[in-house]
Order: C-alpha cells, then sequence, then structure tokens
C-alpha cells in the first residue's frame, strides 16, 4: 500500500517578495506606531523653527534653561503622540545634558537630534503611504484587467502560466 503525505508545505517566497512583505509589515507599523499625526507634526514644525532660531544667536544661560524646558515639553508632546516602541526609542537616544543648565552646543544638539528623528518617523510614515498606494493601484490594475490577485500562498491561481 503507498502512503501519500497530505501536509502542505509553503510554496517558498522569493527573496524580494519575502523583502516586499517585510517592508509593507515595517510600514504599517510605523503608520499604526504615530496615534496623533497632526500634534507631532506641530511639534515637529516648532522644534525645526526653534533650531533655526538657536543657530545664529548667542544664548545666555536664562535663554538656555527656557529652550531646555521647551525641549523638554517638545519630548513629552512626542512621546504622548506615538506608541510606547517609538516611546522607548526616543528615550534612549535622547542625549542628556551634564546637569544644570546645558551649554549652547547641548540645546544644538538636543534639538537637532529631536528634528532629526522626527523626521525619521515622519519619513516612514511617507513610505508606508506611497507603498499602500502603490499597492491599491496594483490591486485595482488587477481588477480592471480581470487577472486574478495573486494568492497569499504564492502558489499561482489555475489557468495562469506558460503553456506548450
Amino acid at each position: 500500500m503507498r502512503t501519500v503525505d497530505m501536509t502542505t508545505t509553503p510554496h517558498p517566497a522569493s527573496g524580494d517578495d519575502q523583502r516586499e512583505h517585510d517592508l509593507r509589515d515595517a510600514v504599517r507599523t510605523d503608520i499604526e506606531r504615530v496615534e496623533e499625526p497632526a500634534r507631532l507634526l506641530r511639534v515637529s514644525a516648532m522644534a525645526r523653527s526653534l533650531l533655526e532660531e538657536a543657530k545664529g544667536v548667542h544664548l545666555e544661560e536664562r535663554a538656555r534653561e527656557r529652550m531646555h524646558r521647551i525641549y523638554e515639553q517638545a519630548i513629552k508632546e512626542v512621546a504622548d503622540s506615538v506608541a510606547p516602541e517609538l516611546r522607548d526609542e526616543l528615550e534612549r537616544l535622547r542625549p542628556t545634558p551634564n546637569g544644570g543648565t546645558p551649554t549652547e552646543m547641548e540645546i544644538r544638539v538636543m534639538q537637532g537630534q529631536l528634528v532629526g528623528w522626527l523626521e525619521g518617523v515622519f519619513q516612514g510614515i511617507q513610505a508606508g503611504l506611497q507603498l499602500q498606494q502603490a499597492a491599491a493601484r496594483q490591486q485595482q490594475l488587477g481588477l480592471h484587467t480581470g487577472r486574478a490577485l495573486a494568492r497569499p500562498d504564492g502558489l499561482r491561481p489555475q489557468g495562469e502560466g506558460n503553456y506548450l
């Protein structure tokens, strides 16, 4: 008597397909991690503006203290606008001055780091939105041309392929 193995073996996705799938998951996650995008945009604009203003000006001690308080408040606002994973990442990357009033250079580094981090978050969101739009266009194109959509298991629908 002959036995047949009825267990299914998933069709291995090509490296490109797997990378695209991983990228889509990562981007979807980036979009979902920002709970209040409008708030994040406002804080980012403020931080960028403060950084620009601080570049060309000598900051006396009171001004540095004020900038440090504004920076701390901006960090709090950002932390309240994002998911815990991003909040933790921001906290890990955040420079900390050596006690007391930060120097001008420390103020600039802190502001620059915050602006750079926020821009990275926005780039992740933009990439995610572009991927979602591209996927939607691809799906619409498939529907308009009457082509069957790809199956999640990577196998081709019956009736497709090269015939001799």
